[in-house]
């Protein structure tokens, strides 16, 4: 009974202990590559189409669960969309689709050391978009507007679907700068019925610095002092 209890006890303390990963605000202004995948239908497209380079800017909070996890909500505004070469099967000049978004993904984030792997859903919101084409002499160019809404021939306010990736952090006393690497693998067909997905792969470089409190720490924080003056009580029996 009495190796029991005493087992008891240092699995406690371990835990308590362990529940240490520190909580962060992370920084992001960042020109990133994005591209639209034009599914199974338009297999022809796959020569043509080209990646899109636009702005992201934003923030992302990661609140210490433990040691190895924790979670990782985030918000952007991210310049996405692809473009098209000239003679493409779908619009037969060279075309640029671009989407103002807004991102919403949350993240699980396991920490391997200065590695982390991490995954969660993504909610995105298509603020405004522009269709531009270039003349080729055969058909003129110009910009256009996009409409929104859920009939054919308009595009999706609301796309939603799954990031996931790694990323490897260099830490500093007060600081940190982060090497984030992640696929966002859209999974609404934007083009309401055109078969077009948001899906690409960006890499984000992040620089943070260190909340002052974890939302998610309290109980974590109250538990590892009960324990620290458990073993200190422990280790001077007089006092």
């Amino acid at each position: 009974m009495k190796k029991q209890f005493l087992l008891l006890i240092t699995m406690a303390a371990f835990t308590g202990k362990t529940l240490a990963q520190e909580t962060f605000m992370d920084v992001v202004i960042n020109y990133t590559p994005t591209s639209i995948n034009y599914g199974d239908n338009n297999k022809e497209l796959k020569d043509f189409k080209k990646g899109y380079w636009g702005l992201q800017a934003g923030a992302s909070f990661q609140a210490g669960i433990n040691e190895y996890l924790s979670l990782v909500p985030e918000l952007y505004f991210v310049m996405k969309g692809g473009r098209l070469e000239n003679n493409n099967p779908l619009t037969g000049q060279e075309t640029k689709i671009r989407f103002n978004t807004l991102d919403l993904p949350v993240m699980a984030r396991l920490h391997l050391c200065n590695l982390y792997v991490n995954a969660g859903p993504v909610i995105s919101y298509n603020i405004n978009g522009r269709l531009k084409t270039e003349s080729n002499g055969n058909l003129p160019g110009g910009k256009s507007k996009m409409e929104f809404g859920s009939e054919l021939g308009t595009y999706s306010r609301w796309d939603a679907g799954l990031q996931f990736g790694m990323g490897y952090e260099f830490k500093f006393k007060k600081s940190r700068l982060l090497l984030d690497l992640r696929y966002h693998y859209g999974m609404v067909d934007i083009g309401n019925g055109a078969d077009m997905y948001n899906r690409y792969f960006n890499m984000n470089i992040l620089l943070s610095k260190k909340w002052k409190t974890n939302p998610l720490g309290k109980k974590k924080s109250r538990d590892l002092a009960f324990w620290e003056a458990y073993d200190e009580s422990l280790a001077n029996p007089l006092r």
